[in-house]
């Protein structure tokens, strides 16, 4: 009997084998934070997808602010010949921060101005916010900062890891078997069965972690990799790298059983230390088991876009071990913020804002709303829209996030600008005074799109009005050409407004 029963567990897993050999590798979904790729397949589209607030009246803020020695020329260099000179206006995020020198002016070089010029991982100086103090967060391996606790930890937090030796049911970092066939190409048992290359620019796992990290200052391999610590690399940057299950010392790799360890505590030799390597240091047992794009009660989501959501999702980290369906890892679902509207707020004026997104409600939990790290006052809430009220806040950058039973979402962003408001404009003595707030810096004159124009009555003509001085609250024109009643118009880097000449 004891052969009839091992027959027909041997034929389950086959079985079982076959059914997971055609499901497709997703890739993993990519709709919970930045693709799993690199800054220079970024689309200007996907970087708004964290940096909700629009991205002009953020870099017109530092400007109001004094954190850039830039002016509007270095952003918006002259293009053409005259008399058919313009001002590039294009708003490309590649631009400036892909870490070389912008193709329409090389003064602006980041990588010169903020070595090395590349933003998040890179990132060398603090952003445009007087609240958000992001400099170091990456070198510093805060991962979830930016990333939210529900995605991954920080090294330091002192999260848990396994200290046993690890069994049939141990995910590897890239995976324990393969389907090699054409047609279902698929690995199990590790993250390569959802972290692989894919369409858009979906790089591999291998190309994610080290691309991510290329050129991060103070970087070294023994972030993820077992060293030898009596073995110094010449530059002193890095041990030498023990990479796969039967790797000697050094840089080999392994052809024949390239299997790599998720965390480090069987990689080591008898009286090795821990270094503070492995991947679990920043992918814990609780965000790997937490990472979902929308969770389905009783886990019957779409297979493979949840570690947990089912028996597939299951078995591609963990392998030949069938669990079930329900979920083993109570707690909460990881929050999703894909917008927040409006995302340009007034200072000093309380505002409802919208946010919407994936899995805000779960039976034992609250979504709470926090601004620059506070709750706010929650209006309603359902699975997939928050109303808010946002308290008055002052001008500048502001961060926004989602928590839920002591896990955050993505960090994200509110940009306060005071909206242009002209109350008086007054002509005498051959001078136009206009007084009213949030006029912000006097715009390049090479702009002809901003400054104060007269349109004349009766005439609905329109000219631009040569400005003598110009600060927040009051801007000084010519009044050649104008006369009382004609409209006067103040357009600025922060919107327009409009009223009447008067004596």
């Amino acid at each position: 009997m004891r052969k009839i029963y091992l027959a027909a567990a041997i034929t389950f897993l086959v079985l079982v084998g076959i059914s997971w050999a055609v499901v497709p590798p997703p890739p993993v979904n990519q709709n919970l934070g930045l693709y799993d790729t690199n800054i220079a397949n970024v689309s200007s589209e996907t970087c708004k997808g964290c940096h909700t607030a629009n991205p002009a009246n953020i870099h017109h803020l530092m400007l109001s602010g004094g954190t850039t020695n830039l002016g509007c020329l270095d952003c918006h260099p002259t293009q053409g010949t005259y008399p058919s000179q313009y001002q590039y206006i294009e708003r490309s995020c590649q631009n400036c921060h892909n870490g070389t020198a912008f193709w329409a002016n090389p003064a602006v070089n980041l990588s010169q101005l903020r070595p090395p010029g590349r933003p998040h991982h890179n990132t060398t100086k603090n952003s445009a916010s007087s609240v958000i103090q992001a400099a170091y967060w990456a070198i510093d391996r805060q991962c979830n900062k930016c990333h939210g606790s529900s995605i991954l930890a920080n090294y330091d937090d002192g999260h848990y890891i396994p200290s046993y030796n690890t069994s049939l049911v141990t995910p590897l970092a890239n995976y324990k078997v393969k389907n090699e066939s054409a047609t279902f190409l698929k690995a199990w048992g590790g993250c390569d069965a959802c972290h692989d290359a894919g369409p858009d620019n979906v790089l591999s796992n291998y190309g994610t972690h080290h691309q991510a990290t290329s050129g991060m200052q103070g970087r070294q391999c023994t972030y993820c990799h077992v060293g030898d610590t009596s073995r110094l690399r010449p530059d002193g940057s890095a041990y030498y790298l023990r990479i796969y299950l039967t790797d000697e010392w050094g840089l080999g790799w392994d052809t024949v059983n390239p299997k790599m360890e998720l965390r480090n505590s069987t990689l080591l030799n008898a009286g090795d230390a821990v270094n503070g390597t492995g991947c679990q240091k920043c992918h814990d047992v609780g965000t790997l088991h937490n990472i979902q794009v929308d969770y389905v009660p009783g886990g019957t989501g779409p297979a493979g876009y949840g570690h947990i959501n089912n028996n597939t999702d299951c078995n591609g980290c963990h392998g030949f071990w069938d669990a079930g369906v329900e979920n083993p890892f109570l707690g909460p679902v990881a929050p999703g913020m894909s917008s927040v509207t409006p995302d340009v707020l007034t200072p000093g004026v309380a505002t409802t804002v919208t946010i919407t997104g994936t899995n805000f409600v779960q039976d034992g939990y609250t979504t709470n709303v926090l601004v620059d790290g506070n709750a706010i006052d929650v209006i309603s809430v359902t699975n997939t829209q928050i109303e808010v009220t946002v308290p008055a806040l002052s001008a500048g950058v502001h961060s926004i996030q989602l928590e839920k039973g002591g896990v955050t979402s993505k960090l994200s962003s509110l940009a306060v600008v005071e909206p242009v408001d002209v109350v008086t404009a007054k002509l005498a003595s051959g001078t136009i005074t206009v007084t009213g707030t949030g006029f912000g810096i006097e715009p390049d004159p090479a702009f002809s799109d901003l400054g104060v124009f007269i349109t004349k009555k009766g005439q609905e003509t329109t000219f631009k009005a040569e400005v003598i001085s110009w600060s927040d609250t009051e801007i000084v024109v010519s009044g050649s050409g104008a006369s009382v009643g004609n409209l006067l118009t103040v357009k600025a880097l922060n919107g327009e407004d409009s009223t009447s000449i008067k004596r």
